[in-house]
């Protein structure tokens, strides 16, 4: 199977994926992740489902431990029938007695195989609780033909003083880019990953756990805040081919992305790199490169993509 024809099945699958209201998928079972298991226990979320390649990850002691992964769809069915039948009692959407407080479920996987997972049913959200650009990584695992075979690969650009001609144009694309977004919310700079980071804390300075993170004006720093992260980042298109990715609160201290805005946002993105690749050869280098972000008012991480 081509690129062409493999994008167009990969696009087919996106478009009928269906959007499973209170589904909450969570990346990662450390500290955050634990911290979000005792909010949706003690909110009684529909169901949530964590993910972490430590099977003893800290979270997995407040989940009910998942086997198999055959379990996962018939778990999501239930919920789908069960809040199709009563809306209203989302708490029990899967059966589980409320004073429980176990619609949480834990299933040990890497999470560079979250498209597998996605295939399944969208979450109502995603919440990354990884150390890593979950985002930038979702993408390009969805855009993985075979185990050895991607269509998109993050950008590593040699800082080397002897770099092929490539690289000196890539680093040139770099250094303009990264000139359209003031300095003084860029905290961080990595060529060499094509990683640029946002935030309106200074070095040094620590955002509380329970900071609601305000648009415009930094209560913890007393710091105004003239565009909030998402706009700066936004702002980069329609210059730059690029997608923002918004982290919307959880609760203070932990974001989640919308599984309507995923699902919209890899659509597009698949039916750029379509373009790209039937133009491929036509195609200069700074056409093949595009930015995944997630942001929030306050903070940010943008990865810079490129079509191999």
């Amino acid at each position: 199977m081509d690129r062409i024809e493999w994008l167009n099945n990969r696009i087919g699958a996106f478009e009928s994926l269906p959007v499973v209201s209170g589904y909450y998928l969570l990346l990662g079972g450390g500290k955050i992740g634990s911290n979000f298991v005792e909010y949706a226990n003690n909110s009684n979320f529909p169901f949530v489902l964590v993910i972490d390649s430590d099977p003893d990850a800290p979270a997995s002691k407040d989940a009910t431990i998942i086997k198999d992964i055959s379990e996962i769809p018939e778990l999501i069915s239930s919920l789908t029938e069960s809040r199709a039948e009563s809306p209203a009692e989302s708490s029990t959407a899967i059966g589980k007695d409320p004073a429980s407080n176990k619609n949480v479920y834990f299933y040990c996987m890497d999470i560079r195989e979250v498209p597998s997972l996605l295939e399944l049913g969208m979450p109502e959200f995603i919440i990354p609780a990884v150390p890593t650009h979950a985002t930038a990584n979702m993408v390009v695992d969805s855009l993985r033909m075979d185990s050895d075979k991607n269509i998109v690969d993050e950008l590593f650009i040699d800082k080397e003083e002897d770099k092929e001609k490539e690289e000196t144009q890539l680093m040139e694309y770099f250094e303009k880019f990264q000139s359209k977004i003031p300095e003084s919310v860029t905290v961080g700079s990595y060529p060499e990953s094509g990683v640029i980071m946002f935030s309106y804390a200074r070095e040094g300075e620590i955002c509380p756990d329970n900071c609601m993170g305000q648009a415009d004006y930094c209560y913890n720093f007393k710091r105004e805040k003239p565009q909030t992260i998402t706009s700066y980042v936004s702002d980069l298109a329609p210059e730059y081919a690029g997608w923002v990715f918004e982290s919307c609160q959880m609760k203070a201290g932990i974001g989640g992305i919308r599984g309507v805005d995923f699902k919209e946002n890899m659509l597009s993105i698949l039916e750029h790199v379509k373009s790209i690749c039937e133009n491929a050869a036509d195609d200069p280098i700074d056409e093949k490169v595009f930015f995944v972000a997630t942001t929030c008012n306050c903070h940010g991480v943008l990865n810079l993509l490129y079509i191999s």
